[in-house]
């Protein structure tokens, strides 16, 4: 049984959508599991990790008071593991040996040993959104590999996304906001140009939907329902899916690949992937260069039976279901950074 210390004050209605993910488990949709796991204690003295209970870029925009630094420096006397949380698109950096920091992206050739990515934790889209029951596809002669989303190659989208990235930065830069600087990456273009080099390619069969917003940006009920279960079906229908950062470092497409059994090809921007000490990524997932995506994908399907390509899926989908979800990524946490 983990122990922690936090600030009980802050577990209110307020902070629900900024609460540390750990604690929504054990304080808003408590659970058994959670609760055999991780017991929250008032005493410092007894906890085994501190943990700052919200996300520390939305607290920090509005600490006046030093309350952060000073709630560090107090729990640091104790010699107490602390865990923070970063959320958002960019992440934050903390120097501090005894802080370990979770984030969803940042760039892996710079990021430090106590930064951990946290997965994207993701629904399950078998339970609400598909009519049927999870199942694995057998090995075709050419590699089918989907997409639907956000993928527009034009000079006005170009310049939309530059605007939007200039506007967040000179906000965060005017008001001293806490976040990592990420230079411009234009995802929509990106997206486009490679998917573009994939469709004209004869030895792949894709299948590609392209919008120009994230889910069709229509935002009527039942067109946005029909969307949602498009992406989904697309995922289901086809062995891989094109996985591609957005204006963070990380894909949260990646995660529904996986949940719904499906192989991700994910293109490396210098990612660093969840729990890269205790999974073998190269098992669940085909990482390729940009410049190399085609024979990069031909070569993994080439050599792999189909008994192999069958087990990945079934593979990857239990990963998330048994260690990708919020509660066991943090029990595989605690015994890789806490002392029994």
């Amino acid at each position: 049984m983990v122990k922690i210390y936090t600030e009980h004050s802050f577990l209110n209605a307020d902070n629900r959508k900024i609460i540390f993910p750990l604690l929504f488990d054990l304080v808003y949709l408590p659970n058994d599991k959670a609760r055999s796991n991780f017991n929250l204690t008032d005493s410092i003295l007894e906890a085994d990790v501190a943990i700052f209970p919200v996300d520390i870029i939305s607290f920090l925009r509005k600490d006046k008071s030093n309350f952060f630094e000073n709630w560090i420096s107090k729990v640091s006397e104790y010699k107490v593991p602390i865990w923070i949380y970063a959320a958002g698109d960019f992440g934050l950096t903390f120097k501090n040996d005894n802080v370990l920091t979770f984030r969803l992206g940042g760039f892996n050739s710079k990021l430090s040993n106590n930064s951990c990515i946290i997965p994207c934790f993701v629904n399950d889209p078998y339970d609400r959104i598909l009519k049927n029951d999870f199942f694995v596809l057998s090995k075709s002669e050419k590699p089918n590999i989907g997409f639907v989303g956000n993928a527009n190659g034009s000079f006005s989208k170009l310049i939309k996304e530059f605007i939007l990235y200039l506007r967040r930065n000179v906000i965060n830069r005017k008001f001293k906001f806490p976040e990592d600087y990420h230079p411009f990456y234009p995802a929509g273009k990106n997206r486009h140009k490679l998917l573009q080099k994939i469709q004209k390619e004869d030895k792949i069969e894709s299948n590609f939907i392209f919008r120009d917003k994230y889910l069709g940006g229509n935002k009527d009920k039942s067109i946005k329902e029909k969307t949602t279960l498009e992406f989904f079906k697309n995922i289901q229908d086809n062995l891989y899916t094109f996985c591609l950062r957005g204006n963070g470092n990380f894909s949260v497409r990646f995660y529904e690949a996986l949940i719904m059994g499906r192989i991700p090809v994910l293109i490396d921007t210098d990612v660093r992937l969840p729990l890269v000490n205790s999974i073998d990524w190269t098992k669940h997932c085909v990482v390729v260069s940009k410049d190399s995506i085609i024979q990069d994908l031909l070569d993994f399907h080439l050599s792999k039976p189909d008994e192999e390509i069958r087990k990945i899926q079934e593979n990857n989908r239990k990963l998330v279901l048994e260690k990708l979800n919020r509660v066991d990524y943090f029990i595989q946490i605690s015994k890789l950074y806490l002392k029994k």
